[in-house]
């Protein structure tokens, strides 16, 4: 840590005096270069520092749009049907074909999305626990209900 002050302390005072020998060179004040030597490389180094956090702030951005992105994505927990079975979380698109590369054997795999119904039925309320034939009775109600539509 303290090799490292002492190397940027040095390149600080070369690059002063070689400013200060520039500014004397040209019949200017030698300590005039020297001080303006200091401020033009704090002001590099401002406007260095300055650029590369706005890389970084642009760069973070951009990775959290494409994990947004990754994430609209709905996904599978997948198994490759060869032989040696890997598990892998996929994401898919219910608009188009899906596909990704098995981890292990690099072979393309498609995947099938298959739909299922299930019928919604109604809970049998306000009855008590021990009364069957109130139960029995909101069944037969409910079987002629089906057979009438």
């Amino acid at each position: 840590m303290l090799r490292r002050l002492i190397s940027q302390l040095c390149i600080i005072i070369v690059v002063a005096l070689c400013f200060g020998l520039l500014f004397n060179a040209v019949s200017l004040n030698f300590y005039l270069g020297i001080a303006f030597g200091i401020l033009i490389q704090f002001a590099v180094f401002r406007a260095f520092s300055y650029g590369l956090e706005v890389y970084a702030t642009l760069k973070n951005k951009q990775l959290e749009n494409e994990r947004i992105k990754e994430f609209s994505y709905q996904g599978l927990a997948v198994e490759c049907p060869c032989s040696k079975k890997i598990k892998d979380f996929v994401p898919v698109k219910l608009n188009s074909s899906n596909y990704y590369k098995c981890k292990e054997c690099s072979k393309t795999v498609g995947i099938v999305l298959a739909a299922e119904t299930a019928l919604v039925t109604e809970p049998i309320t306000n009855t008590a626990t021990g009364d069957v034939e109130a139960i029995f009775n909101k069944l037969v109600e409910q079987q002629v209900k089906q057979k009438a539509s």
